[in-house]
């Protein structure tokens, strides 16, 4: 791995490190706010918490993919690929553009460039 994929990959784990953490804070203030009675709620639950899950991993992932692991660029490839739907489709049923979501967008789509550009050997 050459310095500039070391740099790249340490950039992009950070990035996806502090989003995948602030993800999991959002998702689990929003598992605590759902009231434990009402009835139809489960599948909500389960859909946030599998999300938790997935964001925890995304954690893992991004210290991974700073220390140069392989399964940690696909891991992290998926992820903004989900990140990116996700994103997008909150965007269109809550009828809104926020600074936050495009950044989401962005960083996603940008994450997808980078880790798979094509690796080019020095002239010279």
């Amino acid at each position: 791995m050459k310095v500039f994929d070391r740099k790249k990959h340490r950039i992009l784990g950070l990035l996806w490190l502090a989003l995948c953490g602030y993800s999991v804070f959002n998702l689990l203030r929003a598992m605590q706010g759902l009231p434990p009675t009402a009835a139809g709620l489960g599948v909500a639950w389960s859909v946030l918490a599998g999300s938790c899950l997935m964001y925890l991993a995304g954690m893992v992932a991004s210290v991974f993919l700073m220390r140069g692991a392989n399964w940690a660029r696909w891991y992290i490839a998926v992820l903004a690929v989900w990140e990116a739907f996700a994103t997008a489709a909150f965007m269109v049923v809550s009828k809104s553009f926020h600074a936050w979501s495009v950044f989401c967008i962005v960083l996603a789509v940008v994450s997808l460039v980078l880790l798979f550009s094509p690796k080019h050997e020095p002239v010279a």
